[in-house]
């Protein structure tokens, strides 16, 4: 499969969250915050949410090392208008967020967000 093939298909299958759970787009950002792929709306600024949720995630990751728990494989924030949940795979981390003001189904969003991280992980270096 070709560079461009699976970049193509990654594009659709971070365009297939969309809609889904109450879901208004992912992004698929590397370690480094480096955005690899998106479908979320144009009008947000995915390199900077890129930036800092590569930073969120890492923080994250080395507070619950500290603390003897382990690494972080994925985790939820809930704010007061969206949910965020990243998913990591490989050395990157899937995450989505959903639309201001959906009922979700939280368990049904990470379901997906699982099944779905399985079929990008054979597209990423």
């Amino acid at each position: 499969m070709s560079v461009s093939d699976s970049q193509a298909q990654l594009q659709s299958l971070l365009g297939s969250f969309n809609g889904q759970h109450g879901i208004m787009g992912s992004m698929l950002i590397a370690k480094s915050g480096e955005v690899y792929g998106s479908s979320l709306p144009p009008n947000i600024d995915i390199g900077t949410i890129g930036a800092l949720s590569g930073t969120l995630f890492a923080n994250n990751d080395v507070s619950i090392q500290k603390m003897n728990r382990g690494q972080l494989h994925q985790m939820t924030l809930l704010t007061d208008q969206v949910i965020l949940h990243f998913y990591q795979i490989k050395d990157f981390l899937l995450m989505v967020i959903t639309s201001k003001g959906q009922r979700i189904n939280l368990e049904g969003l990470i379901k997906l967000v699982e099944e779905r991280a399985q079929q990008i992980s054979p597209l990423l270096p």
